[in-house]
């Protein structure tokens, strides 16, 4: 596993964050307008996919989600 990026952008709406792989580094995406204790939250959830290896399962999108929680 490469390195791990965390930055603050404006995402859509309902979106609290996404992550980008990108070779062997993820880019974690936060919403920042959100508040700050549900992007804390968000960046926890994005790295909790990285750790269980997300990007490279064939898992329904959903079962990663509630795996992620």
């Amino acid at each position: 596993m490469g390195q791990i990026f965390i930055r603050g952008v404006e995402l859509p709406g309902k979106v609290r964050g996404v992550t980008v792989k990108i070779g062997d580094d993820f880019f974690v995406l936060i919403n920042t307008c959100l508040c700050e204790s549900v992007q804390r939250k968000a960046v926890k959830h994005e790295i909790r996919h990285i750790k269980k290896d997300h990007f490279y399962d064939e898992k329904p999108v959903i079962i990663n989600e509630l795996e992620a929680i």
